[in-house]
């Protein structure tokens, strides 16, 4: 009895020890990375996955180590699958030709926010020093000094999201592990909630002043501290549960002054959301973050969740394809709706093919069939595309140009032979947005 006691002991102290180390860490100031393990070829201060064009749908992501997509263990190889890559997603599933920018730093504070994009906007170039001192961000003077396409990123933004106000809290943190009164802590909440208030509004608005048509959702902050673990009619603690609960307290304050912040801005006529974060966080803590590891970031389930809870507030639902059939390689959306046929979809050394008919259905076009040339023409608003089973080039509006993909071939499929085209005549020829997202094994079709 009491060696098992022993060991269920030890076994919940020890996350108690590293939420411990993990407070103290952020309240020293110890960097999170390192341009050993953090490079910037990693987060490219722009990502897009889009075509660039005139009616594209402009996603830009501003704000903390969160908005960049940061999980713990990243290096310099790894790709970040945040909530904006799943933001990003989701606008595909709605049919938008999508792209998206982000401008995620390391150790932001809403403060730096604030003199940052007080910067864009008077179109001044500038370093880390002069936004915030002792970014923990390799990249962060390069980002910084790219004012100008952030500019034009947010003159032209469709959505502006953001996490920010994370990291004003350490101050209350750092009070809290000196052993002072909760008293003295709330004296410091009260501080950095007035910082965090005045400065994100003032942001907004300058934000605003770029692009009033734009929407705006901003995420509320989680608390990645588990509460009491409970074995029986035991209770371990993982952290001093006065303070959790003041912690909590603290959040819940912030959360306030952003509904409130959010109000003023509807009220003057701006589209100012919040994406409710901190509730899907709740109860999950050790498996939405990896604070078990020392890290408070989210994980790939805590990105997930904050992806569906940003969706919500954009679009209202979040969306996923149906579960495959076996020897299916990939779903595909058109025009966000999910192409469920017959005629499935297949790989030619690696490419994947189409049934074309299917696609220039689902995306209003005609299409005649020249059995004689076995040559099909695609005609959609005022622009022609012939594509003949077997042929190197494409024909557009007669002019011949050449295929960067295998040829067209016909697919036997029961009694009828189906003509498939690789994707690259979609978006060469016909001028489709055509984006395969691998983390969801599907290919997005949209004008």
């Amino acid at each position: 009895m009491n060696s098992k006691l022993r060991k269920v002991t030890l076994r919940t102290a020890a996350p108690a020890v590293l939420v411990i180390w993990l407070i103290s860490s952020f309240t020293t100031n110890i960097p999170i990375f390192t341009s050993e393990n953090y490079s910037s070829t990693a987060y490219a201060a722009f990502e897009s996955d889009g075509t660039a064009q005139a009616d594209t749908y402009n996603i830009v992501a501003v704000g903390d180590s969160v908005t960049a997509g940061y999980e713990y263990g990243f290096t310099e190889q790894s790709v970040p699958y945040g909530f904006v890559e799943h933001l990003y997603e989701q606008a595909l599933f709605n049919g938008l030709s999508a792209g998206y920018s982000n401008y995620g730093i390391l150790g932001l504070r809403t403060s730096g926010l604030k003199r940052w994009i007080d910067a864009v906007v008077q179109g001044e170039g500038v370093e880390s020093s002069d936004i915030q001192k002792n970014l923990p961000d390799p990249r962060a003077d390069r980002i910084f000094a790219e004012t100008k396409q952030l500019r034009a990123a947010l003159s032209k933004a469709d959505l502006i999201v953001m996490t920010i106000g994370g990291n004003d809290m350490y101050a209350v943190l750092a009070k809290l592990e000196e052993g002072a009164p909760q008293a003295e802590a709330a004296v410091v909440l009260a501080n950095a909630l007035n910082i965090y208030e005045t400065e994100l509004e003032a942001a907004l608005r300058l934000m605003l002043t770029l692009q009033p048509n734009a929407q705006i959702v901003v995420a509320d902050q989680y608390l990645p501290i588990p509460p009491p673990v409970k074995i029986g009619s035991l209770t371990f603690p993982l952290y001093p549960e006065a303070n959790r609960l003041f912690l909590m307290d603290s959040l819940k304050q912030q959360r306030k002054r952003l509904d409130e912040i959010i109000t003023r801005l509807t009220n003057n006529g701006f589209n100012v959301k919040a994406a409710n974060v901190a509730n899907a966080f709740t109860g999950n803590e050790l498996n939405f973050t990896s604070v078990a590891e020392g890290d408070i970031h989210p994980s790939r389930e805590g990105y997930a969740a904050m992806g569906k809870a940003f969706t919500k507030a954009v679009w209202g639902n979040y969306r996923t394809v149906k579960p495959r059939e076996s020897g299916v390689p990939v779903s595909i959306v058109v025009m966000g709706k999910e192409l469920l046929s017959n005629n499935k979809p297949v790989l030619v050394q690696n490419r994947t093919f189409v049934p074309l008919r299917d696609i220039t259905d689902a995306m209003g076009a005609t299409l005649k069939w020249h059995a004689a040339t076995q040559t099909a023409s695609i005609l959609l608003k005022g622009r022609t595309v012939d594509i003949s089973v077997g042929s190197a080039t494409l024909r557009i509006n007669g002019v011949p140009v050449k295929l960067n993909a295998q040829p067209a071939f016909l697919q036997q499929i029961g009694i009828s032979k189906k003509l498939y085209v690789p994707l690259a005549a979609l978006s060469e020829g016909l001028h489709f947005q055509v984006i395969y997202r691998d983390t969801l094994k599907t290919v997005f079709i949209n004008k």
